[in-house]
């Protein structure tokens, strides 16, 4: 009788869905197969042999303001449902579930809902558990309040608070992002794409509750969604059904708005950075109806024009023009719009510059649009070939992102995967004069935009903000200030909620062993090389580790600048420009990385990878540098250490939290103290900035010094006892004789290599437990506070690393983000460092947030517990690139059993061991702390009288 019943039910739902199409994709091994549902609703499956499984709901969505309304909406849907009724379940799943991905996304034009698991169970319950959010959500005010923006009392003023409104406070800090928005204003002016879809901080609290639920019967009516679903499972036809039993709607076209691109002003506003030339410049053209076989072409303009230090505009920058090209350049998809930017960031503010510059850039797309460099082409090919090949642990959601812009615009996205197909069909109009027809088509006549930095741009927008306030606060009642007390209040003390309605899974079904990873170990000429067998594709992926060892602080400053500039260099047989030209013809490109781990100390990494047939082009390549790299450019120097100053001043926007948290744990770990010295910002700014400002003859001794410590590092790291060679690849490269011939140079040009190392002289570390915080132009802080740990195959590492947990799921997460309206907050614990972190992200509260870390409780119990060993096996699991197994062994020389024992000891953690650790660990241990602390803050002075240490980034 049930499989009766079983055989009608899937009668029905298979009726409810057809397949429309199907086909077979030889590039990616996977079968693409398309459904519609008898509500119109569709479902894109690509059939894999795959177990990490992914899945995602998709709906397009129309911003008609820049309120933030898709944003909020994707935060609030994830509060709660018809089925799920608590508090923010999308959280709880997150410690109820072993996923390799949940996330929801917000774009210019789409809200999506990903997922993905290795664990079937977990991906089921992942999927009944988003579906319903998405489908059947609460939507109720106290969550639109707290995640959107509201209006709170702090000392008696008015302030705006929320999830959303501080997260868009600190994304629209840095210039380039302020820029980046205007341009979309005037150049997509008309379109959907004018608007800041995530929010602006200005806009933000005016958006209704009302204003709000009419949006969400807009755009996620059942009928128009998409489910994306990945793996060697079908798709979920029943669960999908159960949400779709709806009228099909009369499907209207996507509006097709009319481009009416406005006139830019001479100039726009942008926040305020230390320095001379701050100033913002873009080229921009605006392209139509763009398939993929064009935005490939386009890819290959930008390689030609400035990808890399070979690039036709890169003359620019070496001649001072700009300092750098901003990161917005390239090809940018908007609907059936692709804006190109050619744009640099670190221009003068002088008129003569900018026609200049425009000039320049005429001429040289005029020379383009007469003959393309071979080679450049010829290079720009072989990256797009090699990025195709670039294996990945996460297929499904690779291909997602990868096919979002076609499936939500309503675009042919098998033709987007057909790759063998594009590739012959470029190379063909490539042969027939096709990139020199498309610079005549779109780029002779481009807009220009151009942004000045504003000292008071920070200041105005807070003034402006604590105006509107203060008019507000004038105006309401009574009445109505009760009913912000009382909405606060209401937030404060929500109940929490029985989570045991949501779906989990249990520690059974999590392996308690870790994934063996197993490598060959040789040695060639001296040197330790480990290899292991991978699923590279055809690939082949060296990386040499250094051993720094000892060095003293004064070299130590440099690291970085050797770590971002060394493959920059020439040689004394190759300009810089020629070496670029090899790197991009041959290899995917050098990568040099610096590290520090307890026990094992501090290293240099060099990754390098090609396709097998150019394994010894590659090492030859590599040889050049190490043995004839050439420091001693001039010239050259001042266009890297322009382009670094740049990069470091986007940084500290982008990386706030890393800064903050180094503040703190460079005061109690050697580890991180030796991080924070080897990338010294502050002095790789100064440096910068007194070399480009210095004189012939102090800049002759800055490019000695810089000279000397570039050669110094070189010699010291060159040695066979320090230097260890791990090789990924797929079981078809012959790399022996080759490898052989790079170590032999290597030995030849550094007399040392075969010596044992010397030690050298270097000064001890001193740990110090003080607070520090430097001011930084922003609204919104991230704050770090640092505990020393034991290393991790101490016996207390398990119940540390389940504390963590227990404090961010149970604590931090409640009173930080969802009453403080922080955008994030958490712990981080690095047991191989010896730090355990408390951190607060994109917060607009400082000294109550200290207090918080203050005032930790640990409210425990066994299905909390459960919660957070879950959490850690999920960041323990993670899938790892084939090109990326098993390094952790190597670079910290532990083992499979010990990581399987401190696995085993997780599972088995109680209670009372995790509240021991909280005891002797945290509660009684001193700390330091670290802010990164925006320079208008009202908390500043406070943090003074407190005996802060207060700092400011700056190149002064």
């Amino acid at each position: 009788m049930f499989s009766n019943q079983l055989f009608k039910y899937r009668r029905l739902y298979q009726q409810s869905f057809k397949l429309k199409s199907q086909h077979e994709i030889q590039e990616f091994q996977i079968t693409a197969k398309l459904y519609e549902h008898q509500s119109a609703a569709q479902i894109l499956h690509f059939e894999a042999q795959d177990k990490n499984q992914t899945f995602a709901t998709i709906f397009r969505s129309e911003p008609t303001n820049s309120q933030g309304t898709p944003h909020i909406l994707e935060h609030l849907i994830c509060c709660g449902s018809e089925k799920y009724p608590v508090r923010d379940p999308f959280m709880a799943m997150i410690k109820r579930s072993i996923n390799t991905y949940l996330n929801a996304w917000t774009g210019p034009d789409y809200i999506c809902f990903p997922l993905a698991s290795l664990n079937k169970k977990d991906f089921e319950n992942l999927q009944r558990v988003i579906l319903d959010l998405v489908f059947k959500p609460t939507l109720n005010e106290l969550d639109f309040r707290q995640e959107g923006s509201r209006l709170d009392f702090d000392k008696g003023k008015l302030v705006y608070k929320g999830i959303v409104y501080n997260e868009m406070k600190g994304a629209m800090q840095n210039p380039e992002s302020v820029f980046w928005q205007e341009m979309q204003t005037y150049l997509l002016n008309n379109t959907i794409y004018q608007h800041n879809f995530g929010g602006d901080p200005k806009a933000i609290p005016s958006l209704t509750h009302q204003a709000l639920l009419e949006y969400y019967k807009q755009t996620f009516h059942p009928s128009k969604a998409v489910f994306y679903s990945y793996g060697s499972d079908q798709p979920n036809f029943d669960l999908i059904n159960q949400y779709l039993q709806v009228q099909k709607l009369n499907q209207q076209q996507q509006s097709q708005q009319e481009l009416k691109p406005l006139t830019p002003p001479d100039i726009i506003s942008l926040p305020y950075q230390d320095g001379d030339k701050q100033c913002f410049l873009a080229f921009q053209t605006i392209i139509k109806d763009v398939d993929y076989v064009q935005q490939l072409a386009m890819n290959i303009i930008s390689h030609v024009l400035f990808d890399t230090q070979n690039g036709l505009l890169y003359s620019l920058i070496e001649e001072g023009l700009a300092e750098s090209f901003s990161r917005n350049v390239g090809i940018e998809q908007y609907g059936d719009h692709h804006v190109f930017s050619i744009s640099f960031q670190g221009v003068e503010d002088d008129r003569k510059t900018l026609n200049t510059i425009q000039e320049r850039i005429k001429q040289i797309l005029e020379q383009l649009t007469k003959e393309f460099p071979q080679d450049k082409v010829d290079a720009a090919l072989h990256q797009i070939e090699v990025q195709f090949k670039m294996p990945t642990s996460e297929m499904g959601l690779k291909l997602l992102k990868f096919l979002i812009n076609p499936i939500i615009n309503q675009k042919n996205y098998i033709e987007y995967l057909e790759f063998n197909k594009n590739m012959a069909n470029l190379k063909s109009k490539i042969s027939q004069g096709y990139l020199q027809q498309l610079i005549k088509d779109h780029f002779m006549n481009p807009y220009i935009l151009f942004g000045q930095p504003d000292k008071k741009f920070l200041q105005n927008l807070i003034q402006n903000e604590n105006k509107q306030l203060e008019e507000i606060q004038k105006s309401i009642t009574q009445e109505e200030i009760n009913k912000i007390i009382k909405l606060n209040q209401d937030l404060d003390n929500r109940d929490e909620s029985d989570f045991s309605i949501l779906p989990t899974i249990e520690l059974q079904d999590i392996s308690a062993k870790v994934e063996r990873v197993q490598f060959n170990e040789d040695t060639i000429r001296g040197v330790k090389v480990y290899e292991t067998i991978q699923k590279t594709n055809g690939l082949i992926f060296f990386k040499f580790k250094f051993n720094l060892g000892e060095i003293s602080e004064g070299t130590r400053q440099y690291i970085d600048f050797f770590v971002q500039l060394f493959g920059k260099f020439g040689t004394t047989n190759f300009k810089y420009s020629e070496i670029s030209q090899m790197f991009s013809e041959f290899t995917l490109g050098l990568e040099v990385s610096y590290d520090s781990v307890q026990k094992k100390g501090t290293y240099l990494m060099f990754s390098i990878a090609c396709l097998n047939q150019n394994i010894s082009k590659t090492l030859e390549l590599l040889t050049e540098l190490f043995c004839n790299i050439k420091f001693k450019d001039r010239s050259h120097l001042a266009t890297l250490l322009r382009n670094h100053k740049v990069a470091l001043q986007n940084q500290i926007f982008d990386e706030q939290l890393q800064y903050a948290a180094q503040l703190a744990t460079s005061q109690i770990s050697e580890q991180y103290y030796l991080t924070d010295t080897n990338f010294n910002t502050k002095f790789q700014l100064q440096y910068a900035h007194h070399y480009l400002k210095a004189e012939n003859q102090r800049k002759s001794m800055y490019v000695d010094d810089f000279d000397f410590q570039m050669t110094d590092i070189l010699y010291t790291i060159m040695n066979k006892h320090k230097l260890e060679v791990i090789i990924h690849q797929d079981g078809s490269s012959n790399y022996i004789q080759s490898l052989e011939q790079f170590i032999n140079s290597i030995r030849h040009k550094y007399p040392g290599f075969d010596m044992d190392p010397q030690p050298q002289y270097i000064e001890q570390f001193k740990e110090k437990f003080e607070n520090v915080a430097s001011l930084i132009p922003s609204q919104v802080n991230c704050s770090s506070r640092a505990f020393k740990i034991p290393y991790f195959t101490h016996e207390d590492t398990p119940a540390i690393q389940v504390l963590g947990d227990c404090i961010s799921n149970n604590y931090l997460h409640r009173e930080i983000r969802e009453k403080g309206g922080a955008y994030g907050s958490g712990c981080s614990v690095r047991s191989i460092m010896g730090t355990f972190c408390l951190w607060s992200y994109r917060d607009p509260n400082l000294i109550n947030t200290f207090k918080i870390f203050d005032s930790i409780q640990l409210d425990l119990d066994e299905q909390k517990l459960k919660e957070a060993k879950l959490t850690v096996f999920q960041r323990l699991d993670q899938p790892i690139e084939p090109q990326n197994k098993g390094l952790d062994y190597i670079i910290t020389g532990l083992n499979h059993d010990q990581v399987d024992e401190m696995r085993e000891r997780v599972i088995s953690v109680s209670i009372s061991q995790v509240r021991d650790a909280f005891d002797q660990y945290l509660k009684s241990q001193p700390y330091s702390q670290g802010s990164m602390v925006s320079e208008e803050h009202q908390d500043i002075e406070e943090l003074k009288n407190l005996g802060w240490q207060i700092n400011k980034l700056s190149i002064d």
